[in-house]
């Protein structure tokens, strides 16, 4: 999860000027999100939860505290939904916009699962 913020964090940082830089940035976060809800699911297990959506995840790592603001997440979750009907370049910004404003959360959560 840390390796691919990381690299969500890498590609945030390349000027939407360079070609590739808006795909990149989305094809990233599609991964970034996707390593995060399963690894969210694992720990969740380990706790003796079973959640099997990304959504329901998020709901339970709500519920222990793991993340503290689920709207935030939610909106997280819906632009990488969003992610495979991107068919023009103004939802694709959107998309970026919302990574933009949200990439924090995945290194919260990342400082408070690191202690389990």
């Amino acid at each position: 999860m840390k390796q691919a913020y990381k690299r969500l964090q890498e590609a945030l940082d390349i000027s939407l000027d360079e070609p590739l830089a808006l795909d990149g940035t989305i094809q990233r976060f599609e991964f970034a999100f996707e390593i995060t809800w399963k690894t969210l699911r694992a720990y969740l297990e380990d706790q003796g939860i079973h959640c099997y959506s990304p959504k329901g995840c998020l709901k339970e790592a709500f519920k222990m505290g793991w993340i503290a603001n689920e709207e935030k997440w939610l909106s997280l979750l819906q632009a990488r939904n969003m992610t495979s009907h991107v068919y023009n370049e103004d939802m694709a910004m959107d998309i970026y916009k919302e990574v933009k404003k949200g990439h924090h959360l995945f290194r919260n959560l990342i400082k408070i699962i690191s202690k389990y």
